[in-house]
């Protein structure tokens, strides 16, 4: 089968268009023909190796987190799915499980969802790593309705989520983005926006109830200094340092450093679901790209300034 390979740890020149081996599945498993991926900073990670004592050395390997598609086969002991279902998911490629950058995927049962009818299969593609994070971080925060929620990176992946999310729940929600991105982020919702090049929030009075950092990139340290007393500071990324410094601060009480990874229970899908039914969040694509030109995907996501997601058409 075709897919978008990694033929060993390193920068963009170790990964081509190639030919993998067709899964087949095990028990428990189902084999998807993958219609859309996308990529997510994860993947890149992956294939530098910065999280290779996680994702081990297995190659050559596709990378790709996110799936949307249609069920190809049933492994023995699967029930409740149908041959033509179309699914969405996730895979977990950062633990070493096959990436959904090819034509075919084989995934456990369990973590299948049904795609919605009304959803092209290039929007559900974005909706499990991005939006899953983005929800599960601001439910950290509690009640949002009348907070001031700034979301920072907030016309990329994970943010351009955070920022309608936050929005539904009736924030009022400051938008940190580029320039270029500042009528993006007004549409989807906020309220002011904030050309990170031109002014730093950070030096400005404590006002905000939640800061989102979307990028990771702010520190606890720097985002404090905006956050009103008993203020929330969420990071997507769980580095070691950040959790052992997230325990030390939430037992000072006061403001609190939360680490909202991705989370992929049904109730979280469900909720996810409604909100783009609803209209209330709609997926941002910047482009949708061939399965052949996965490289050029990579470097746009490596080189930064993308609007939402790059989605993969696989087939």
């Amino acid at each position: 089968m075709r897919a978008f390979v990694a033929e060993r740890y390193g920068g963009p020149e170790v990964m081509h268009l190639g030919e993998l081996a067709e899964p087949s599945p095990g028990k428990g498993q189902v084999v998807v023909a993958v219609r859309a991926s996308t990529v997510n900073p994860v993947d890149w990670k992956v294939r530098a190796g910065q999280l290779r004592l996680l994702s081990g050395s297995r190659f050559p390997r596709a990378l790709g987190t996110d799936f949307a598609g249609v069920v190809h086969s049933l492994g023995t002991g699967v029930t409740g799915w149908a041959v033509g279902e179309a699914v969405y998911g996730l895979t977990v490629t950062a633990l070493g499980r096959p990436g959904a950058h090819a034509e075919r995927l084989a995934v456990p049962a369990s973590d299948l969802r049904r795609k919605p009818e009304t959803l092209p299969f290039e929007q559900a593609a974005t909706l499990p790593v991005a939006a899953l994070t983005a929800l599960h971080g601001l439910r950290l925060c509690g009640e949002l309705a009348g907070k001031a929620v700034l979301v920072n990176g907030a016309t990329g992946g994970v943010g351009h989520f955070a920022l309608q999310i936050a929005r539904a729940r009736g924030a009022r929600v400051t938008a940190v983005c580029s320039a270029p991105h500042a009528a993006r982020a007004a549409e989807l919702g906020a309220a002011d926006v904030l050309d990170y090049r031109a002014r730093d929030f950070t030096r400005e009075a404590a006002r905000f109830d939640v800061i989102y950092d979307a990028y990771a990139k702010l520190g606890f340290g720097a985002a404090s200094r905006a956050l009103t007393p008993k203020g929330r500071y969420v990071t997507p990324l769980g580095l070691p340092g950040v959790v052992l410094r997230s325990l030390f601060q939430n037992l000072l009480g006061g403001k609190r450093l939360l680490i909202g990874n991705v989370r992929t229970k049904p109730e979280d899908y469900a909720e996810i679901e409604e909100l783009v039914r609803s209209g209330a969040v709609r997926p941002l694509i910047d482009r949708v790209l061939p399965l052949d030109q996965a490289a050029e995907a990579f470097a746009a996501l490596e080189r930064g300034g993308v609007a939402g997601k790059i989605v993969l058409r696989i087939a």
